[in-house]
């Protein structure tokens, strides 16, 4: 009779913790993005990216670099939907150090390569279907694809 209880007890746990994960907001937002390219508003240059990746994941976003030559330092930031998810916001950038920020701001230099030209920048939502994703500030228009 005890096995019961217990074989019963541990079924539902395991039911349990897998009911925990936590779902994105928005699938077709939030996600492992690569920077393709951005074009800046004012002159209309456009900016090829070599390597620049974004993750968006539950409020938080993380902006690298990876295996890249130009030495760009990875930041991680607050990500936040607006009203009707027609725009989102970016702001509250830390270093990254390996799991976690360093606890030191980002300065705005470091955020130029990422399409990002301001500490806090929120962006129109132009298209966001899962495999790709355009996202458009003031300052320019980024076009990312899905990887």
């Amino acid at each position: 009779m005890n096995k019961r209880i217990y074989t019963g007890l541990l079924v539902f746990l395991l039911i349990l913790l897998g009911g925990c994960e936590k779902a994105p907001i928005n699938s077709d937002i939030e996600g492992m993005w690569k920077l393709e390219e951005y074009t800046t508003t004012e002159d209309g240059v456009t900016h090829p990216c070599e390597r620049i990746y974004y993750s968006i994941q539950l409020w938080v976003v993380d902006v690298a670099e990876k295996q890249g030559s130009h030495g760009y330092k990875p930041s991680v930031g607050r990500f936040m939907y607006g009203e009707d998810e027609k725009t989102v916001t970016m702001k509250d950038f830390y270093y990254r150090d390996r799991t976690t920020d360093s606890k030191e701001a980002t300065a705005l230099e470091d955020l130029i390569p990422y399409g990002i030209n301001s500490l806090e920048t929120t962006f129109e939502v132009v298209k966001a279907d899962g495999k790709s994703l355009i996202l458009r500030s003031d300052y320019a228009t980024l076009r990312f694809t899905s990887f």
